[in-house]
């Protein structure tokens, strides 16, 4: 473990601050205190730490509250939060922190030595799954990497043959397309697969500039105008007055596209589908809404998640990966922005983009 690790400490009790701080400073740890639950949500936000040791009970916010923010701070996705806590903690309570990502609980006050001991073995648990993440980015990348190669040559190649017809018979020719369509869709996978690890290894690179969300959502709707007549969409286009967007336009069309993808799977045939631009006060509002048959409440919570493939039941031809919604959602964030939706079983589901414009004047 290089360099000196950071530990934020956050106890409404200045006694105890004052002690965990002194021993974790006379082993070489970097110390930051907080003294109440909006303090510790104010110092974590933009600032990486190593251990975060959050007291239960707090005033302003109390310690689950706190948790839930930083979870979703991804700097600290990874960070071990051990909760702090003096009281009898019931098992219901327990287990929603352990839901929430809370590491462990420690029953305070605590001897020193055994203090020590704990914080050392938490540290270098957290340094070994680091080190097994960093390992298993690399090897996924050189997987991913290594496919695309010949994935693409196979795409080609299937495509050049089934167009030339010339002393082919119609069962070679299909036999060629079909070829073509299942590593067309193989080469999907493996794209999907290569932007999430890029994701996670921090690697999204973004090329910012002024630009119009129009330009986004026309370049979106394009890219799937296959797919939406394939199902005889009613596709609907509402663009206000918008302020320009400081964006990495490339970055966007990927995003746009994946949800648009997405919806346009989720929507049945002859459905709709409607994409509305909107501008409040300090967000430029894009709305993607269509007539599906709505997301199961059940699913909500993990929609986003990259661990998790949603409504399995509903799943289209082309969906093989389910990573389209968080691929999107990592972009959107690394933008500043935000991702949400709204569904009703039965009446289709609407996802609200929110993102910041930028000082540039102009609109369309």
């Amino acid at each position: 473990m290089a360099g000196q690790l950071r530990i934020l400490i956050a106890d409404d009790e200045a006694a105890i601050t004052d002690v965990f701080g002194s021993v974790l400073e006379q082993n070489n740890f970097q110390v930051v205190k907080a003294f109440d639950g909006e303090e510790c949500v104010l110092k974590a936000r933009n600032a990486s730490f190593d251990l975060i040791l959050l007291d239960v009970h707090m005033p302003k916010l109390d310690g689950y509250e706190v948790l839930k923010q930083l979870k979703q701070m991804s700097q600290l996705k990874y960070t071990p939060i051990i909760f702090l806590t003096g009281y009898s903690t019931a098992p219901s309570d327990i287990e929603s922190g352990y839901l929430l990502g809370v590491t462990e609980y420690w029953k305070k006050p605590m001897a020193v030595e055994e203090f020590e001991a704990r914080v050392r073995a938490i540290v270098r648990t957290a340094e070994a799954e680091r080190k097994l993440r960093e390992l298993q980015e690399v090897f996924n990348a050189m997987i991913v990497h290594d496919l695309r190669g010949p994935l693409s040559g196979i795409v080609g190649y299937a495509e050049l043959v089934s167009e030339d017809e010339t002393n082919r018979s119609p069962e070679n020719i299909q036999m060629m397309k079909t070829v073509g369509t299942a590593a067309k869709s193989m080469l999907n996978i493996v794209n999907d697969f290569l932007e999430i690890t890029r994701q996670e290894a921090g690697e999204q690179k973004l090329h910012l500039a002024p630009l119009y969300i129009r330009d986004v959502i026309e370049r979106a709707l394009s890219n799937t105008s296959d797919a939406q007549r394939e199902r005889s969409l009613h596709v609907t286009k509402n663009i206000g007055e918008i302020p320009l967007i400081e964006g990495d336009l490339g970055r966007l069309e990927l995003a746009f596209t994946q949800l648009v993808e997405n919806s346009v799977r989720f929507t049945p045939i002859n459905g709709t589908l409607s994409i509305s631009a909107s501008a409040n006060n300090d967000s430029v509002v894009v709305l993607v809404a269509h007539s599906g048959e709505g997301i199961p409440a059940k699913d909500l919570p993990m929609l986003f998640d990259k661990m998790r493939i949603t409504t399995p039941g509903l799943r289209r031809p082309g969906s093989q990966t389910g990573l389209a919604l968080p691929i999107c959602k990592g972009i959107i964030e690394a933008h500043g922005g935000t991702i949400s939706v709204h569904t009703e079983t039965g009446k289709g589901t609407t996802f609200t983009i929110m993102l910041p414009p930028t000082a540039a004047q102009g609109k369309v």
